[in-house]
């Protein structure tokens, strides 16, 4: 991991929220758990939430998939 990779992922990580779901995704590895399931144990709006899920993408903490409808993240 190079230095800009770190401090990319320890910024992503310096949120309340952000660090609460990346959290969340680690208790449920691998499985990893839809954006639904995520907003409703953390009681997040979806809109506050995709954009802290996008921030934890950016930094590449989290993965994403499509699942037909559905968005998993790990």
């Amino acid at each position: 991991m190079t230095n800009t990779d770190a401090v990319a992922a320890l910024a992503a990580l310096a949120q309340d929220s952000r660090l609460a779901i990346f959290r969340l995704l680690v208790q449920n590895a691998p499985a990893g758990l839809t954006v639904g399931l995520i907003a409703e144990r953390l009681q997040l709006p979806a809109p506050t939430l995709s954009f802290h899920l996008k921030a934890l993408t950016h930094a590449g903490m989290v993965t994403v998939e499509q699942e037909g409808r559905f968005l998993r993240y790990r």
